[in-house]
């Protein structure tokens, strides 16, 4: 009896040996969207706004209710999801890329055509993580990522560029020849369903739709986000067969304009339920804002209330329509036994206004612009039903799955992994994270297509910088409604420059440089800045610019005499000149002409071998 009690232990040990041994690596589903309001979904406390597939992933799984994008646009987000980098970082900053043609004139061309206008070469992809650990890699639906190239588009570069996924189809925004929505259905259906006839003939109205016209796509199944469900749940129905490990990435296109959808849709919604956003008119009558580009500027509210209630109806029928698509992937993971092994990652690539502040679209810095819906779910290993408020961003995606998967991001990655976080539930200490953003059409510098800006979210502040503008300083948790700019505040002087100084000390990227330093013994100078006012010494005993500390400002002259051994940093204080009706004629908030050298230098140090400036 004994010795058969042995053997039974023994047999039970062997079993659960090799059990383990066969454990699988979890699956990654990873969906994102196209400009979905954070606040627009039950999940995150919407109470018209129908959303049952994310808020289902919200109750099995951790939402974070402080994501911002990397960019308040698509394409330089979704190459910093990849890359796990921010945009310039990466080197895909713009969302159509600048290029001289043959004429030596500037052309702006999309994803897909040339190498050189994407993300640098050499880094490593999460697809490119996950094929190495032997998973099957698909992403259907929009990528829009400069750098990803099909073979012989590019003469340049004629062995193309996959990203990592194995199978791809159903393009969109990118140049995808055979393998773009359009050859999916046909160009009759394509320009169904963009409308582009309708464009035309309804003024551009139909763009946003306050007739709530249903999408003119004959077959219902035609429709973009219905054809990328299609690929995924066909991709899933593969791995139930084949049991193959995959990360799949799956890219929907609504709620992005045009804002058309099935009329199943919008008769879920009541367009007079919608109330216009406590901030809707805070522009009309002062001017608009002079730190936002003017066409982001939208006149529905004041002209025609009625109407953008249909606009709001018709932005919340796009995000059902989708949320429905993700409903029928989960679906199919279930009917396949595989979504107790599978990470599910709901997100999208940046906001939505809907008329707050009197705005529309993306382009711009404000929390509805930046902040973004983002929520993992994996009930076997983390939390379930709970809602975490550390700050993180869209680059942590590639840090946090390949740990999830026992595997290292990429060396160059600068997010972090949030599953201690999402385990836990303790929230990340001292988190900053950024977001950047290339625009044209301010009325400041009406000529340049690129002026760059940058926020910076650290703690209750968020900062924003844009070149040649008034800074930004909103504390986010007292002002939600971000309506009280502390950069007009003088109690703040100081808090405004170091948060200025943060938020751009290590942000270097194309056509625009820093100011040159120098050291000579105890002093160090720096080249001039032809905006300057004055000039801040910042000093740190690290290299790390977050740890940095005021030193000196109001500084006339060029040059400073340091005292301690450690790194030096020099910012130029703009000199303000123009006014604007929103702030009135006592507050200059534009600098006389547009300049393409950063108000801030490199670090130096001193003490050390050479006193190199630093990059």
């Amino acid at each position: 009896m004994k010795r058969l009690l042995i053997m039974v232990v023994g047999f039970i040990l062997i079993l659960s040996t090799t059990l383990l041994a066969q454990k699988k690596k979890p699956n990654v589903l990873f969906i994102i969207s196209d400009q979905h309001k954070q606040a627009f979904s039950g999940a995150y406390g919407h109470e018209i706004v129908k959303t049952p597939n994310i808020d289902a992933l919200a109750k099995s799984g951790v939402t974070f209710t402080n994501a911002y994008t990397p960019a308040p646009v698509c394409a330089p987000t979704r190459a910093a999801i990849v890359t796990g980098m921010y945009p310039y970082a990466n080197g895909a900053i713009y969302h159509k890329a600048p290029v001289m043609n043959k004429n030596g004139k500037e052309v702006r061309k999309e994803a897909g055509v040339l190498r050189a206008t994407g993300y640098h070469e050499g880094l490593k992809t999460v697809g490119e993580i996950f094929q190495s650990a032997g998973y099957i890699t698909a992403a259907p639906g929009k990528m829009h990522v400069h750098g990803e190239l099909q073979k012989n588009v590019d003469p340049s570069y004629p062995e193309g560029n996959s990203l990592g996924w194995d199978e791809t189809s159903v393009r969109y925004y990118t140049h995808f020849p055979g393998g773009h929505y359009e050859d999916e259905v046909g160009k009759d259906a394509y320009h169904r369903y963009r409308q582009i006839l309708e464009y035309k003939s309804n003024g551009g109205s139909q763009d946003l739709n306050p007739q709530l016209k249903p999408s003119l796509v004959e077959d219902h199944e035609d429709n973009f986000d219905m054809v990328v469900a299609k690929k995924a749940i066909d991709f899933i129905k593969e791995r139930g067969q084949d049991k193959n490990n995959f990360f799949l990435h799956v890219g929907f296109e609504k709620p992005h304009l045009p804002l058309t959808t099935l009329q199943e849709y919008y008769d879920m919604y009541d367009p007079e339920s919608f109330t216009m956003p406590e901030t809707a008119y805070d522009w009309y009558g002062k001017g608009k804002y002079p730190w936002i580009q003017d066409w982001v500027h939208n006149g529905w509210p004041k002209k025609d209330k009625a109407s953008a209630k249909r606009i709001m109806a018709a932005y919340a029928s796009c995000i059902t329509e989708m949320d429905d698509m993700i409903g029928r992937i989960v679906t199919t993971l279930k009917e396949n036994d595989l979504y107790d092994n599978t990470i599910i990652i709901y997100t999208t690539d940046h906001g939505e206004h809907m008329f707050e502040h009197g705005l529309r679209g993306k382009h711009n810095m404000y929390e509805a612009a930046v902040k973004v819906p983002f929520i993992i779910s994996y009930p076997s290993e983390l939390g379930q039903g709970t809602r975490n408020e550390s700050i993180v961003s869209l680059i942590d995606v590639m840090p946090t799955i390949t740990e999830l998967i026992n595997k290292k991001p990429s060396k160059t990655a600068q997010g972090v992994s949030l599953v201690a976080t999402a385990k836990t539930g303790k929230e990340l200490k001292d988190r900053v994270v950024f977001s950047e953003y290339r625009a044209g059409n301010y009325k400041a510098f009406p000529k340049q297509k690129d002026l760059p800006s940058r926020m910076m979210r650290k703690g209750n502040y968020k900062y924003i910088y844009t070149q040649g503008i008034i800074g930004q300083l909103y504390d986010v948790v007292k002002d939600p409604l971000e309506r009280n700019n502390l950069v007009l505040d003088p109690e703040y002087k100081d808090l405004v420059n170091s948060l200025c100084f943060q938020t751009i000390a290590d942000w270097r990227f194309q056509k625009y440089s820093e100011m040159d330093i120098k050291k000579k013994g105890k002093e160090i100078s720096w080249e001039e800045n032809g905006q300057a006012e004055s000039y801040a010494v910042f000093y740190s005993k690290t290299l790390n610019s977050q740890e940095a500390e005021l030193v000196a400002s109001t500084i006339k002259e060029t040059s400073y005499e340091v005292k301690n051994k450690g790194y030096y940093w020099v910012m130029a204080m703009p000199k303000l000149t123009r006014t604007t009706p929103h702030l009135g004629e006592n507050i200059p908030v534009w600098t006389t002409e547009h300049s393409f050298q950063l108000p801030i230098t490199n670090a130096i140090k001193i003490g050390g071998d050479k006193g190199k400036a630093s990059k």
